[in-house]
């Protein structure tokens, strides 16, 4: 029997970010994001698929879809998970910093990147601040609303937009243009 994995991802990414699941499970618990106001906190049972130590990534899937994670090394040895555990993420949705265009047959994915500082006020605590960037198809922008709509890894999602640049930078993008989405995310990963 394989061990349970507890892994808690509080990712800061806005309303609604392209993020982790089409019905998640949203805690009480909320976090304030400069510019957004108060989010809540989504929790998501992922089950790992996939385990590339060397390269410290693992394939998580839910309802059939699958994604790539990049574990940095700051959460552990990754030794202890195996195919098949049970992982947890919790993510708090923050708020969309940069946008850029990918070409034509790009899939969905995830990559993380070491970040100093985000848009967040009042994290629990031990949660660590990166960069997220996922690549995904662009459906819309709503400009009066500020609401980007787009088809990621984990299926149809929106985020929230309130940088006027991103906002520019969206209204140059057709529904079906591959997209990627840049992020500063808050996070925090058990490995037990």
């Amino acid at each position: 029997m394989s061990k349970r994995i507890s892994w808690i991802f509080a990712l800061s990414i806005a309303a609604g970010l392209a993020g982790c699941a089409t019905q998640p499970i949203v805690t009480s618990q909320t976090v304030v994001i400069a510019g957004v106001g108060p989010v809540e906190i989504e929790r998501l049972n992922v089950r790992v698929v996939d385990i590339d130590r060397a390269n410290r990534t693992v394939v998580v899937e839910q309802r059939g879809r699958r994604w790539l994670v990049e574990v940095p090394p700051l959460f552990g040895d990754l030794q202890t998970v195996q195919v098949g555990d049970n992982v947890e993420i919790r993510r708090v949705e923050g708020v969309l910093v940069d946008v850029g265009r990918k070409r034509r047959g790009s899939r969905p994915g995830i990559a993380y990147t070491q970040a100093t500082s985000g848009p967040f006020q009042n994290l629990p605590d031990k949660y660590v601040l990166h960069g997220v960037t996922i690549t995904a198809r662009f459906e819309r922008f709503d400009a009066d609303n500020g609401v980007v709509s787009y088809v990621g890894p984990f299926g149809p999602r929106s985020i929230t937009v309130v940088d006027p640049a991103v906002k520019a930078e969206l209204q140059t993008f057709r529904r079906g243009d591959m997209v990627d989405l840049s992020f500063v995310e808050a996070f925090h990963i058990i490995l037990s």
